[in-house]
């Protein structure tokens, strides 16, 4: 789970950073928020986030982000 102010990338070319980050319980995941160019951020669009040593895979979603059923938290 990264936490904020990681950089985000396009390749190996750095394209922005995480602004804000936390666990979405009623998606099942986690949920990154970021700066972005805006040719970059198109809905579907797979990018990755430095974290530490390691890139952590990403893709650009539409939001609202929820589970609409409740599925998720009722298991």
């Amino acid at each position: 789970m990264v936490m904020g102010k990681e950089p985000v990338y396009d390749g190996d070319r750095p394209v922005g950073y995480v602004t804000s980050a936390a666990y979405g319980y009623t998606v099942g995941k986690g949920i990154a928020y970021a700066w972005l160019p805006a040719d970059l951020a198109t809905t579907g669009r797979r990018l990755q986030i430095g974290y530490f040593d390691r890139r952590v895979e990403a893709v650009v979603a539409e939001e609202p982000l929820f589970d609409p059923t409740m599925t998720r938290l009722r298991g």
